[in-house]
């Protein structure tokens, strides 16, 4: 039996709903579906403007979960913002990552949620064994967990750095980006982190694979002074 909506979720439903069909842009819209990024809805209304809409109300996973549910690009994006990190079970993460489908959800809630989710290591030791998509969900938000402030465990270091190297010669713009974020977010957090990225870029160059080799160059670009 299907668990009644608390009344205060439906009107908060509603004003997250009435706020954004406010500031639809069918042209961005467009846009959007032209780069593929396929919904049932968008209203084509842009990020920054929907992080000011999510600022109006508290963390509560009864309203992000019937956010999710509906197949419209801003209710989906909102969701990411407004599950509570501290009481969402592993379960359910489990299966909002299964339903992420394309590169501008998998970019909002690696950053939004599954970067603050306390078990955020269990989840990327499933992803890293599961599809490229689920590899590239991993290292997005190991990417964001470092960026965030978030420490990073030897054995989880060292599965991040095994799957750039096995990455690195899949020729898709998807995996080439987040290789080059969480490759990037490491080179931040410490001087012995940055140079073992450095190493890593050089032994990328030496590749004859020449997405490989952009990898590695891109790299040491912006990081060498």
């Amino acid at each position: 039996m299907k668990k009644e909506v608390a009344t205060d979720t439906k009107e908060n439903y509603k004003k997250i709903v009435r706020k954004i069909s406010h500031m639809q842009n069918g042209d961005v819209a467009k846009i959007l579906r032209n780069m593929g990024l396929d919904y049932q809805l968008s209203y084509g209304v842009s990020i920054p403007h929907l992080r000011q809409v999510v600022s109006e109300f508290e963390p509560n996973n009864e309203l992000a979960f019937l956010l999710w549910e509906r197949d419209i690009r801003e209710t989906r994006i909102l969701a990411s913002s407004l599950f509570d990190v501290t009481d969402l079970p592993i379960e359910k993460a489990r299966i909002i990552a299964k339903k992420i489908v394309n590169q501008e959800l998998r970019e909002q809630y690696s950053r939004n949620l599954f970067a603050r989710l306390p078990y955020l290591p269990g989840l990327v030791e499933t992803w890293m064994a599961g599809t490229l998509e689920e590899k590239t969900l991993a290292l997005y938000s190991v990417g964001w967990h470092i960026r965030q402030g978030g420490s990073l465990a030897d054995d989880l270091k060292a599965m991040v750095f095994t799957q750039i190297g096995e990455m690195a010669a899949i020729d898709q713009v998807m995996v080439h980006q987040s290789l080059s974020f969480v490759m990037q977010s490491l080179s931040v957090v410490s001087d012995v982190y940055n140079a073992e990225m450095k190493e890593l870029a050089v032994r990328l160059m030496q590749s004859e694979k020449l997405n490989v080799y952009r990898l590695g160059e891109e790299f040491l670009w912006f990081n060498t002074k």
